[in-house]
């Protein structure tokens, strides 16, 4: 039972830095970031303040996302022993993982997108920060697998998906020539994650992690052809342009059009990391990304395409 409202004081939550943290990028309070620190409460139990709390979108999806693969929540910010108190304490399949969920608060893309060249090295950093965010709740916690879970519950215009998003986890794709004249690829120095090199240096953050996952919606095939007559309606007669505004169109209706909830998750690549265990976080439309080979990083299991 929470205790009785104190008298307004200098330990109000509503000054502590996690709530400083949740709202970074709206710099006001609102009802998903109260949410995050009083959970259902209706009041500061500091303060006494009465407040008005809804679930944060991006832990409502994860939660149902639980629900539908029969995993138990064993307790909501659990304290583990730091200063830090992270979203999800999870058991699945008899595997116990540690869960921070980070979403994005940006405006969604514009349906009909101006011309001109767009710039994705902001985008890229703003994955990238979250990864960041997410990641320092987690610090210090040991002995779990450790996962940082982004969801973009308000189809923010963020690369969240296929090589982008490996560039934002380990380095920006880069291109070099071998003596031989041959081309490789590999990933820059820019990365979020902690990567070691052939040649023993390592560079990037946070090697206590062990993946980075997405939240992704599927939908039903009567909402794809809805949509994409709406788009042809409207006038698109390219096929990519129908498709791209389907897509934005079914987005746009959130997780209420969705039949499913899924996780792409991508590995890390840490030598010291608690890993996750690969029969967990494997629904029929989860996807699984890591190290494929030698100096090899692809998708591992799941649907493709």
């Amino acid at each position: 039972m929470d205790a009785a409202p104190r008298e307004r004081g200098r330990g109000c939550w509503i000054s502590s830095r996690r709530l400083t943290r949740r709202l970074d990028e709206s710099r006001r309070f609102s009802s998903s970031s109260l949410s995050a620190i009083f959970g259902s409460r209706t009041w500061c139990p500091v303060c006494g303040i009465l407040i008005a709390v809804t679930a944060d979108p991006g832990e409502t999806l994860f939660k149902r996302y639980l629900a539908a693969n029969g995993y138990d929540i064993l307790a909501y910010e659990p304290d583990l022993g730091t200063a830090k108190r992270p979203d999800f304490y999870v058991r699945a399949l008899g595997h116990e993982v540690v869960v921070e969920v980070e979403s994005f608060n940006t405006p969604p893309m514009p349906l009909t997108p101006r011309s001109g060249a767009v710039s994705m090295v902001p985008r890229l950093k703003a994955v990238r920060n979250k990864i960041k965010a997410g990641a320092e709740q987690l610090k210090g916690i040991d002995g779990y697998p450790l996962v940082v879970v982004l969801a973009n519950p308000r189809n923010s215009w963020v690369p969240l998906e296929g090589p982008m998003f490996i560039g934002a986890l380990f380095g920006d794709m880069q291109v070099s020539f071998a003596p031989d004249g041959s081309l490789f690829f590999h990933a820059g120095r820019n990365g979020r994650l902690q990567v070691t090199e052939p040649d023993g240096s390592v560079h990037g953050n946070h090697p206590y992690l062990s993946a980075v996952a997405v939240l992704r919606l599927v939908y039903p095939q009567a909402a794809w052809a809805a949509t994409m007559q709406q788009s042809q309606e409207a006038g698109n007669d390219n096929p990519l342009a129908i498709l791209r505004e389907a897509q934005q169109l079914l987005e746009r209706q959130g997780d209420a059009a969705a039949e499913a909830v899924c996780l792409d998750v991508y590995e890390t690549v840490s030598e010291t990391a608690v890993p996750l265990a690969r029969e967990i976080f494997v629904g029929p439309h989860d996807t699984r990304w890591g190290v494929t080979s030698q100096g090899q990083y692809g998708q591992l299991a799941g649907p493709s395409g």
